[in-house]
Formats: structure tokens, sequence, C-alpha cells
């Protein structure tokens, strides 16, 4: 049996650590999968003086030693940190470069990415554009792109077309969550019973959010919940027709993928590889200007069916569609030369 490693920064609460952790308690004949934080909580203040410390990193140096992967799958900037280092020490080791978005975020971030694409054996990535976006030059046949529908969810049922609004994710910048704001304030000017419910952890953004929401009047309206699980997203998605997202960079944004298996219709910004899954006025509505978006969504409230239409496609899209626990294990394999 063969022992995978992914080695992931923090144990927190974004896309990339949700769907691995929906690797635990897997049971697989030829590979032992585990993952390795090398921080156990993410705290935001100190955040990027933690992520440099020398006895963490030297740490899980240390565990993989002791560990002995046969592979190494390696995600985000400070993962490579560890990863260059244990390649260093053993030059034989097998290491997958896991990428999550489109763009680099910062030079820190280009020049530790390019080096581990250097020492890897393979490249994988959330979505066919973050691929072709971040190391273009690394060899297609040696790169996978990995599922990031985590989990199959069955639809909600029994829900009545309301103007009522959600959203879940980091409540961060890159979110555009201000956006998202002024689009619901409009149609909230026209349906004064609609609501959004922002369900995530702060990010740095919801200072500025709630003080925005207080100007426009619309307080009683949104709610910021903080961090939910899944069970809870569920329930305050009963009461929801539509998501809600206007980012300015995703990659696959699993959090889409989830609300349209729901039967929630998105409406999102056609960035990362959302612009590939979702079709505007076929199974959801894209936002590229506020105004058209405001009254592309106001048209589906006043059409029941239209809405109806919609919304089944969005489901429709990711039925039987291969999850990402799947998909890591049969990239794992072929990387691993083991038979199928």
């Amino acid at each position: 049996m063969k022992k995978v490693i992914h080695l992931i920064p923090f144990d927190g609460i974004g896309g990339v650590e949700s769907a691995a952790r929906t690797m635990a308690g897997l049971v697989s004949y030829d590979i032992n999968f585990e993952i390795l934080y090398i921080f156990r909580k993410q705290n935001r203040r100190v955040n990027y003086i933690s992520s440099l410390s020398i006895l963490r990193i030297f740490t899980s140096l240390y565990k993989l030693y002791i560990a002995k992967p046969d592979l190494i799958i390696v995600s985000l900037w400070r993962s490579c940190i560890v990863a260059i280092l244990f390649k260093l020490l053993r030059p034989k080791s097998k290491i997958v470069l896991f990428l999550h978005y489109p763009h680099h975020y910062h030079l820190i971030d280009k020049a530790l990415t390019t080096i581990v694409s250097l020492m890897c054996i393979s490249i994988w990535a959330d979505s066919k554009d973050t691929l072709n976006s971040r190391i273009p030059s690394f060899p297609l046949s040696k790169s996978h792109v990995i599922s990031f529908v985590a989990r199959r969810l069955k639809p909600l049922q029994n829900r009545n077309l309301k103007p009522n609004f959600i959203f879940w994710g980091r409540l961060h910048e890159q979110k555009s969550i201000s956006r998202a704001i002024e689009i619901f304030a409009d149609i909230q000017s026209q349906y004064q019973q609609a609501t959004y419910t922002i369900i995530g952890p702060d990010g740095g953004e919801l200072s500025h959010l709630q003080k925005q929401v207080k100007e426009l009047g619309i307080e009683y309206a949104v709610n910021f919940t903080g961090p939910q699980d899944l069970k809870s997203i569920k329930e305050f998605s009963n009461n929801a027709s539509f998501y809600l997202q206007t980012s300015r960079l995703e990659g696959m944004a699993m959090s889409v993928v989830e609300a349209m298996q729901l039967g929630l219709l998105p409406v999102v910004t056609p960035v990362g590889e959302i612009k590939n899954y979702c079709e505007h006025l076929k199974n959801s509505i894209l936002v590229t200007e506020n105004k058209s978006a405001v009254s592309s969504v106001i048209r589906l409230i006043e059409n029941k069916y239209l809405y109806e239409e919609m919304k089944n496609k969005a489901i429709e899209k990711w039925k039987d569609y291969e999850i990402y626990s799947e998909s890591v294990l049969r990239a794992s394999r072929i990387v691993l030369n083991l038979s199928n």
C-alpha cells in the first residue's frame, strides 16, 4: 500500500481545506491517504508572521521524513517551503504541486510555486483555467484537473420562489461582497421582504460590509451569520432561491457548485472556472454589469416557470459528476503507476 500525504498550511475552513477533509476516513485498497497541516489554526492577525515560523516548518519536515510518503501533494505557497526542503533532503521523493487559483497572490507565491513546479512529477489544478494560467509551460501530459465537486448533494425540496439570497465563503476582498450587497440593495428596494444571508468567517471585510449595509439602510434584510457547517448552510438555504456571489477572483468556486446542486440559482461573476459551467440565462445569471443583473433577477422572480427551468438545469449540471475524493485517488494512482 502506498502512502500519500497532502501538505496544507492551515486547518482552516476554505475551499482547499474543506475539499481535503472529504478524504478523511476514506478506505482504499492501495492508498493510505493523510493530511498534514503545518499550522493547526489560522489566526488572521498573526497569519503572515506565524507562517514563517522556523519551528513549525522544521516540525513538518521532520514528520514527513519519519512518515516516508510515496507521494506528497503540496497546496498553497506556505506548503511549498516545506516541500522544497524535503526534496533537497530526499531528492528521489515524488511531489505533486496542487494549484487552486488562476493567478499568483504575490511575488513570494509566484517564486515558491515556480520552484516547486521544477521539482514536481505532476501538477494538479482545480480547473482548466487555473492549469492554463499559472504554469503554462508545464507538460499537459503530466497535468491533471481535479474535480472540486467536494461531495454529492441532494437538491432541497418543497421550496417556494422568494426574492431571498444567500452566500457562503470567506468575507475577503477577493469575494467582492460589497458589490453583491449593492446588487441586493437594488432588488430589495423593489421587494421589501427580500433577504440576503451571508455566511462565513471574517477575512478582513466584515466591519466594512456591516457599515455598508447600515449606510444603505438594509440592516434588517441582511444577516451576517458567521461560519456555519454544511448542515446549517442547508437549513439557511431552505429559505433562499438565489446564490449571490460577485467574486473578482476564483478557481473552481466550490460553493457555487454546492449551491447549484442544492437547487439555488447562481447570480455570479464569470471569473475562473465559473464561466465554463455557468451559462447566462440557462442555468445561472452572469453578472457583468449590475443593472442588467438586477433586471435579470427581477424577471425570474416574476416568472416562476422560467426560474424552475433554469434551476433544474443548474441541478442537472452536476448529476453523476466525479467528486473530489474519486478524482484525487485516480490522479494519485496515475502518478504512482498503480493500476485502477
